[in-house]
């Protein structure tokens, strides 16, 4: 896209947001409630973790690995998700855990970051990640029994 359209582009979208915004429609009270099903964020969030896996390379791989668009974002669609589901965890160890998982994600997909520093945050991710596994294993077994 040429920078102008891209300009033309992205004030477009804020003149939306602002008029969005200034609208006389009552909002609802929780506007997340809609997206999310109660109780099921260590699933999601166990989904978003199995959906960023996809391109990376196996573990202790990471010094190895591209970090692409789509590597980025997957990485992305973890911390996404943790913030999304907030509410939605069966304990807050599981929250604060998935926390950590999606910090270590965002830092790791981040623009403008040295490659060293990236594969330093990719690797983090991954021991955040198996551990939110465990955590979310655990919580979800104490709820069933």
């Amino acid at each position: 896209m040429r920078p102008r359209a891209l300009s033309l582009l992205v004030v477009a979208s804020g003149s939306v947001l602002v008029l969005t915004g200034c609208s006389s429609a009552p909002h609802p009270p929780d506007a997340l409630a809609s997206y999310t099903d109660p109780g099921d964020g260590c699933q999601q969030t166990l989904s978003a973790i199995s959906y960023a896996e996809g391109p990376l390379r196996d573990l202790g791989q990471e010094a190895y690995q591209e970090f692409t668009d789509d590597v980025r974002s997957r990485l992305s669609a973890v911390d996404g998700t943790v913030a999304l589901e907030v509410r939605d965890y069966p304990s807050s160890a599981a929250l604060r855990q998935a926390r950590m998982a999606g910090t270590m994600a965002q830092a790791a997909a981040k623009a403008g970051v040295s490659r060293r520093v990236r594969v330093e945050r990719l690797r983090e991710y991954r021991v955040e990640a198996a551990k939110v596994v465990v955590v979310c294993t655990r919580a979800l077994e104490a709820r069933a029994s």
